[in-house]
């Protein structure tokens, strides 16, 4: 298969990303990471099976991202 490069197509998006992505694509410890999701800050989780793998889907990530965009922004202003 072609690249998407080369086809002029958009490269298709993963639909989710293993807690260990998640880390590594932020640079935060999986500690860091199972804190925020006890402190209810971290990106809403999907289990695909029980007791099978983590994931966090692309929408839940977007929707963390911006809500912690927001709140950074807040809290920058009010300084």
């Amino acid at each position: 298969m072609a690249p998407p490069e080369a086809t002029g197509r958009a490269p298709l998006k993963r639909p989710a990303k293993s807690i260990r992505e998640f880390c590594e694509s932020y640079g935060i410890s999986r500690a860091t990471f199972a804190n925020w999701r006890k402190d209810g800050v971290g990106p809403a989780c999907t289990q695909v099976v029980p007791r099978g793998r983590v994931l966090i889907t692309q929408e839940s990530e977007d929707q963390w991202k911006r809500a912690h965009t927001a709140i950074a922004a807040t809290i920058s202003a009010a300084e």
